[in-house]
């Protein structure tokens, strides 16, 4: 296992490189300069010129990737902002964990509305119980998380005035970003599950069960349940890294200095540092969240841990 766990992070590096790489030349395609959007339309030529070369905006490509990587690396510096002249490493800090509390609430949330119904639909297929929670799923599914927080705002805030609709003043804050994000994943997962489940009930194990005496709870939720978890991990672990840096809409709506948002600002100002440092930061989480959903495979399936168990003997 810990061999395992080493070559995945050592597969950040290539990971790091490569996406910063894309980055820096996708954001350098952008028409524009920094020194010009930071000025604004009235600027001298003179002014944005001598902005541009105090940023060293004005040096070759590659001498700027360089730079800014070698300092990445070497120092764990991601650099300063066109902008507010604040290291970005200091930035992200900030903001991270709203994206983070957002991130985590909205898959709690998908995991405690989706996997149960999802269940229950399977072993109900075919009937009330199983076609009202489907097609539920598919309306939640299709509806963007913006869409939905508009609707809560009305609702819970416009008309009932129960909760404010900016801001992170308190934990209350977050109850519209949590239930707008994890409604669409919560049908997702509900999907998810009631197909996974509906393959594994049908498995020879199960059958053995149910013959052996175990009652239909056991058979369900002890037998068939942990190897139809499997799929629902992946689709959880792969949506948490997605929501850490791509829940930019439902930011801006509720007005939440998360990652997303801080990163859109960067590209409206070309603010090199801004933009690169976030999306490795966010690279970073997203293939050590896809790390543990791989080691949880083998807390989850004992055929998984059997197998890193045969490698350890064998090694």
């Amino acid at each position: 296992m810990h061999r395992f766990i080493i070559r995945r992070l050592l597969m950040l590096i290539p990971i790091v490189l490569g996406v910063s790489l894309l980055i820096f030349m996708i954001i350098d395609m952008i028409p524009g300069d920094p020194g010009s959007m930071l000025l604004g339309a009235g600027a001298r030529q003179e002014d944005i010129d001598m902005l541009n070369e105090e940023l060293g905006y004005n040096q070759p490509f590659f001498r700027r990737y360089a730079n800014y990587m070698g300092n990445a690396i070497f120092r764990f510096d991601l650099g300063r902002s066109y902008a507010t002249k604040r290291p970005v490493l200091d930035e992200i800090g900030n903001r991270l964990p709203v994206s983070l509390i957002v991130a985590s609430s909205a898959i709690f949330f998908s995991l405690i509305v989706g996997v149960p119904i999802g269940v229950l639909s399977a072993v109900k297929q075919n009937t009330l119980a199983d076609r009202i929670p489907t097609g539920l799923a598919l309306l939640l599914s299709s509806q963007p998380g913006f869409l939905i927080g508009i609707v809560l705002m009305l609702i819970f805030s416009l008309r009932l005035n129960l909760i404010t609709p900016h801001g992170i003043a308190n934990w209350t804050n977050y109850i519209m970003p949590m239930v707008s994000l994890g409604l669409p994943n919560a049908g997702r997962q509900l999907r998810f599950t009631r197909s996974s489940m509906l393959e594994t009930i049908r498995q020879d194990y199960v059958r053995t069960a149910r013959a052996k005496g175990a009652t239909e709870r056991t058979a369900i939720w002890r037998h068939a349940m942990k190897n139809a978890l499997l799929p629902v991990i992946t689709i959880a672990g792969n949506n948490f890294g997605v929501l850490i840096g791509g829940a930019i809409a439902t930011e801006t709506l509720f007005g939440l200095p998360g990652l997303g948002s801080f990163i859109v600002t960067g590209i409206r100002s070309k603010d090199v540092p801004v933009v690169t440092g976030g999306i490795i930061v966010f690279a970073i989480i997203f293939a050590l969240v896809m790390l543990a959903v791989d080691v949880s495979y083998a807390f989850v399936d004992p055929r998984i841990r059997a197998k890193y168990i045969r490698r350890k003997g064998l090694a």
